[in-house]
């Protein structure tokens, strides 16, 4: 597997995506449970790795980072109450496509906007070593969503 930062994000999208369908198409309420696992580490990895390093070798992206870190709050919470659900609670399918609506809404504007200006202004070596410590975090990275602080969000930026 690659270690270039934008093709490990653009496959956690693809295992997110597949988890999303199955719970949606296939109606399978056994995926949510992978699903929260792969975006908790997925989130976790992108706010602690990606976007603290873009941060710095790409400043003008700033304004659009700190808009997908609120989404990432916005996602943290949902999943966070979502996990502490059963399926047949009465919000649990709400809360569940609510959550994967802004997912894909997310995945979409890094994928059509935000991993072609990141592409163009930093090297390959760059994305290259984000990437590789993308993968040491993965290593550590939560296995299950927690109610994230407000505090805490904005941590890695401003590192």
């Amino acid at each position: 597997m690659s270690t270039d930062a934008i093709v490990m994000l653009r496959e956690g999208h693809k295992e997110i995506r597949r988890l999303i369908r199955s719970y949606r198409v296939e109606g399978r309420t056994e995926a949510v449970g992978p699903f929260l696992r792969a975006l908790t580490v997925y989130t976790y990895i992108e706010r602690e790795g990606m976007y603290p390093r873009v941060c710095v070798l790409l400043p003008e992206t700033e304004p659009e980072i700190l808009s997908y870190i609120e989404e990432h709050h916005i996602a943290d919470v949902l999943a966070a109450e979502l996990y502490d659900m059963r399926p047949g609670e009465i919000a649990f399918d709400a809360k569940a496509r609510l959550l994967m609506d802004i997912v894909e809404r997310h995945m979409d504007a890094e994928e059509h906007r935000w991993f072609p200006r990141v592409r163009a202004g930093v090297g390959r070596r760059e994305l290259q070593e984000i990437g590789a410590w993308m993968t040491r975090l993965a290593e550590r990275a939560p296995q299950r969503p927690r109610r994230p602080s407000v505090h805490t969000m904005w941590d890695a930026v401003a590192a």
